[in-house]
């Protein structure tokens, strides 16, 4: 049995990856692993969201154990969690990275978080963004750096 942190978006927060993440969740524990999900407290300012918001009603996913912990516009948030992270001693961190403007706190808080034998898997949407940014390339590097393996 492996401890399993799947750092993503995960419930309070709705849409796509933070359902598919609970279910990633869901497959690792059923194959005996034990597993948390790190979310976010805030993944957005409220404008910048594409829709009305960006948190759920729906009541939390029973069985699984989800942190919002991570601040992703907040740099000193990002140490307080990857280092939180690291005291859970994971066997291995799954990470879903899917915009280039989250890759400075991902791959911060992945680089505290992880152990010497910690192991860091990325699961990648959008690594070339539909829509080119400046600092798109500078920020998935940074991201990219912090993984050993990736998925995409």
């Amino acid at each position: 049995m492996s401890k399993i942190l799947i750092l993503s978006p995960a419930h309070p927060l709705r849409g796509g990856i933070a359902s598919s993440s609970e279910r990633l969740a869901y497959a690792f524990q059923e194959q005996g692993h034990d597993v948390k999900i790190i979310s976010f407290r805030l993944l957005y300012p409220n404008f910048l969201f594409p829709g009305k918001t960006q948190y759920t009603d729906d009541p939390p996913p029973e069985g699984l154990a989800i942190d919002t912990l991570v601040n992703a516009i907040n740099p000193f948030n990002w140490l307080a969690a990857g280092l939180k992270m690291r005291r859970e001693k994971a066997d291995v961190i799954v990470v879903r990275y899917w915009l280039p403007l989250i890759g400075p706190c991902l791959g911060t808080v992945l680089r505290l978080a992880r152990r010497r034998n910690t192991k860091v898997v990325a699961i990648t949407d959008n690594v070339i963004p539909h829509e080119k940014r400046p600092g798109d390339r500078l920020f998935t590097r940074y991201f990219i750096g912090a993984a050993d393996a990736f998925v995409v």
